[in-house]
């Protein structure tokens, strides 16, 4: 599982209203998870800014 993915569970945070404050939709945010498409990097900014962890591990999920 995307790391990501795991902090929005972890910090209990709703997909939804997460999708909403990165602005994308949820279906945006499950083709994430599931590796069919990347966020551009403003949108990894986004996450990591509301996730309260380090890009470089956003960036890991989808570049390593």
């Amino acid at each position: 599982m995307k790391t990501f993915y795991r902090e929005i569970i972890k910090q209990e945070k709703d997909v939804k209203t997460f999708a909403k404050d990165v602005g994308v939709t949820t279906q945006t945010i499950y083709s994430w998870k599931s590796g069919k498409s990347k966020p551009t990097t403003a949108n990894m900014h986004k996450m990591a800014k509301i996730l309260k962890i380090n890009i470089d591990l956003i960036i890991d999920d989808f570049y390593k």
